[in-house]
């Protein structure tokens, strides 16, 4: 029996009260079964106006009508990442933090990347840039379903989605670990402009994976994609077929099957 699962995916919030406000709208129209929360969803400066605190943040995201919240870390979350964590947990919630890990619900297999702008020392155990020393590990335990979606704050470099060169311009290893392992699409952030400002929020490298970015203003409106993959049947696979739409704009790129 085939089954279809709904992804919502949305990146740098920076702990915006009007940001999560569209979040919580964005969720109710088209309730997914997974949000995903792309890194820089809060962030360590100052609890000025218009800016909600962790705990807030979390409060907003435990009633979020979906049925998990996983997390990419950015490099904004840094020590405010523990004092979220603590306020999820005490909610009841368990804390999907994808850190180089995996995340698997019904057919559907996640595979979450590190952000290594910032390491905060004992924060997080500690991965390195080499994807072989724990990519291939995680991939291994999970087979042919890690290949469906992966996620990751920080950008492979070389794509139009974010800068050329500069603290945006992202980590060349993770564009060699998709043209190793041709994941049918990568999602991340990071990069708030370059989207907006070149109107492309996506690129195709030469494998076939399909990057997409689609940029976030602070001053709105929210910026996020649906994926919806249909799946054969209820054990992790990779879907019979994948679409990924760029949301407010709702254009749409069904992707075509991986070889």
């Amino acid at each position: 029996m085939s089954q279809t699962v709904t992804i919502l995916t949305v990146a740098d919030l920076h702990r915006g009260h009007k940001l999560y406000q569209e979040l919580e709208d964005a969720v109710a129209m088209h309730r997914p079964d997974v949000v995903v929360m792309l890194g820089d969803f809060l962030d360590n400066t100052g609890d000025e106006a218009g800016r909600l605190t962790p705990e807030e943040c979390a409060q907003v995201l435990s009633h979020l009508p979906c049925a998990e919240v996983v997390f990419i870390r950015g490099n904004h979350e840094d020590i405010a990442i523990l004092a979220f964590a603590y306020a999820w947990t005490a909610l009841g919630r368990d804390f999907h933090l994808l850190e180089g890990r995996t995340f698997v619900r019904g057919p559907l297999a996640l595979v979450g990347f590190p952000c290594l702008t910032q390491q905060p020392e004992g924060l997080f155990h500690e991965l390195p840039l080499d994807t072989d020393r724990w990519l291939t590990h995680r991939l291994r335990k999970i087979g042919v379903a890690g290949r469906t979606l992966w996620l990751m704050h920080e950008p492979p470099a070389g794509t139009n989605l974010s800068q050329a060169v500069g603290p945006m311009a992202g980590h060349q290893e993770w564009t060699a670990a998709i043209e190793r392992f041709l994941p049918w699409l990568a999602i991340f952030g990071h990069d708030h402009i370059t989207p907006i400002e070149s109107g492309q929020w996506h690129h195709s490298l030469p494998g076939g994976t399909l990057c997409v970015n689609v940029g976030q203003a602070e001053s709105g409106p929210l910026r996020y994609c649906i994926v919806t993959a249909r799946f054969a049947g209820q054990q992790p696979s990779l879907p019979v077929e994948m679409t990924v739409t760029a949301c407010p704009q709702g254009e749409a790129i069904r992707l075509p099957p991986v070889g």
